[in-house]
């Protein structure tokens, strides 16, 4: 068989079998959301999200009644595609809502500037975090008190950002955080910090759900949700809470061990162009 035979077979099946792989992940996923124990994995859906946070994602913000707001994510060239058009805010930034990214590659878009998304180019670690988060927030003119979603996934020294925006005054009233299923509740794991820690593909990095859950709980935040892959990790703000009465107590009834693919993908692939066209669209900020 000649090389251009094999590449066209190659070009024909491939289409075929990567449909078949995300038609089995969906009935996997199908399986387990419906025996969760914790009814907001049952709003779980994959639109521009790695997973199913899209749906986790809208169904908090219905319930706390929040339309339209201003979002904040570090980390945004994860996943199949890395380069920003598959992360946990662009379904905001299609509502409508206002907001920041933040991570040290480029991203695969061309945005307007000072438009309705401001991207920042920045390796970010304990040492510059605060001054590039301040800096961000004054070119996109958003206040920390006006930051309603904050979503931080950077592959290594999460929690040491995480900590700093907290302690820094952010107070958004959802947190989305990737902590390591590889963990299990009751144990507690923490990533030392290193300055310029780069994921190697090792289970070292970041945190255990449990050590995530005890630390927002002394900053007032209570976790709610984990995503089916047992990637993301969802924390309400207290004063939320009489919203989510139907959530289980127990941590072991929310967490997910780690089941991750690199297949499922709803509809056609993503397109920059689609993500530009809502950073462009309606330019002026729009005042809450």
């Amino acid at each position: 068989m000649s090389s251009n035979e094999f590449l066209s077979i190659y070009k024909n099946l491939f289409p075929l079998m990567k449909r078949h792989l995300d038609m089995v992940t969906l009935r996997h996923w199908d399986k387990k959301i419906s025996s969760s124990k914790n009814i907001l994995n049952k709003s779980g859906m994959k639109f521009y999200s790695q997973n199913d946070e899209d749906g986790i994602l809208m169904e908090i913000l219905k319930r706390i009644n929040i339309k339209k707001g201003n979002f904040f994510e570090i980390g945004v060239c994860g996943g199949i595609r890395n380069n920003g058009t598959e992360c946990n805010t662009i379904i905001l930034l299609m509502l409508g809502w206002n907001g920041i990214w933040i991570d040290g590659v480029n991203i695969d878009l061309n945005l307007p500037e000072n438009g309705k998304l401001n991207f920042i180019k920045e390796f970010i670690n304990k040492e510059n975090c605060i001054e590039t988060f301040n800096n961000a927030l004054k070119k996109s003119q958003i206040k920390k008190s006006e930051v309603n979603v904050a979503s931080v996934d950077i592959d290594g020294n999460d929690f040491y950002i995480t900590e700093a925006m907290l302690n820094d005054g952010f107070k958004p009233d959802c947190f989305i955080v990737e902590y390591n299923g590889k963990f299990p509740p009751p144990i507690i794991y923490n990533m030392p910090y290193e300055e310029d820690y780069v994921w190697k593909g090792g289970d070292e990095q970041g945190c255990s759900l449990q050590f995530y859950s005890d630390f927002f709980q002394k900053h007032d935040y209570n976790l709610v949700c984990c995503n089916i892959t047992g990637t993301n990790a969802f924390f309400v703000h207290k004063k939320h809470m009489n919203k989510f009465k139907d959530i289980p107590n127990n941590i072991n009834d929310i967490f997910y061990p780690p089941d991750y693919n690199w297949f499922t993908q709803i509809g056609h692939a993503a397109s920059a162009k689609t993500i530009e066209y809502f950073a462009r669209r309606n330019n002026q900020k729009e005042k809450k």
